[in-house]
């Protein structure tokens, strides 16, 4: 299942600013080059993340984001869950009652499966592990 695309630039974008946690800010503009997303779209993505607290914006020309936590502490859940609120493969999944057929549909059970080995794995992959697979050139591949 294809992830929504603010998700993989959230993603992109907090390994960007995780990659300065603790050194410097990071600018939108060198986020946006560097990634290679448009600096409107990205502006959107930031500000859904600062309102669920894993950014805080610095002004001034020294300014920048930063992470309110440690990039350790991040999942990609986390990113994926406030980028997605509904991430759920169907929306029976996280929201039973929205469905007349959830107690006796045949599929939902597949469905419930699907959505949680989707988060075992999304849990156990932190930013911190994302900077450090890429400084260290192991890139991984995780399948379901």
């Amino acid at each position: 299942m294809a992830l929504p695309t603010r998700c993989r630039y959230g993603t992109r974008a907090m390994v960007e600013i995780a990659r300065n946690h603790g050194v410097r800010p990071t600018k939108r503009k060198e986020i946006a080059e560097s990634q290679g997303i448009t600096e409107a779209y990205l502006e959107n993505i930031l500000t859904v993340l600062r309102a669920s607290q894993f950014l805080k914006a610095i002004r001034g020309a020294d300014g920048g984001f930063v992470l309110l936590k440690d990039p350790a502490s991040i999942t990609l859940y986390d990113i994926v869950e406030v980028l997605d609120p509904n991430f759920a493969p169907v929306s029976c999944v996280t929201a039973p009652d929205e469905c007349q057929r959830h107690a006796t549909c045949p599929s939902r059970p597949a469905w419930v499966e699907l959505f949680q080995a989707q988060k075992k794995v999304l849990t156990s992959i932190t930013l911190r592990d994302l900077v450090d697979r890429d400084q260290s050139g192991d890139m991984l591949n995780y399948s379901i």
